[in-house]
């Protein structure tokens, strides 16, 4: 997983007091595009759905994990080779926080899919 210069600069402006708007991490969104993840991307290289995160837990120090659910009939014929999370419920499209990059997977309608995805700042 690689975390984007669009969360380093979110984070900084969170500390300075001048975020202004409330684009925090609250979608997944998944993809087909293949490639090394970057520090300098700023969306999926194929984006195909995005989903509202399904949980956050914050309860242990320092970490936080996202979730993810999509059901079987929504992955019928998706390839999933790269997530991450996003701020932006519209299109699938947007400034990512991070990007995850895997093997290619083929979804054939029998399968659901859970992606976690965890923090921790140190």
């Amino acid at each position: 997983m690689v975390v984007t210069n669009w969360t380093k600069q979110q984070v900084g402006l969170v500390l300075a007091g001048s975020l202004t708007s409330n684009n925090y991490p609250s979608y997944f969104i998944i993809g087909s595009g293949s490639g090394i993840a970057m520090a300098t991307q700023t969306e999926l290289i194929h984006p195909e759905d995005r989903q509202a995160v399904t949980s956050t837990n914050g309860s242990t120090t320092y970490k936080i994990k996202w979730t993810g659910d999509w059901n079987s009939v929504e992955m019928s014929g998706l390839q999933l080779s790269e997530f991450g999370v996003c701020g932006s419920a519209t299109g699938t499209t947007g400034s990512i926080w991070s990007r995850t990059g895997m093997p290619n997977i083929v979804f054939d309608g029998t399968n659901e899919l859970r992606v976690e995805e965890t923090w921790e700042v140190y």
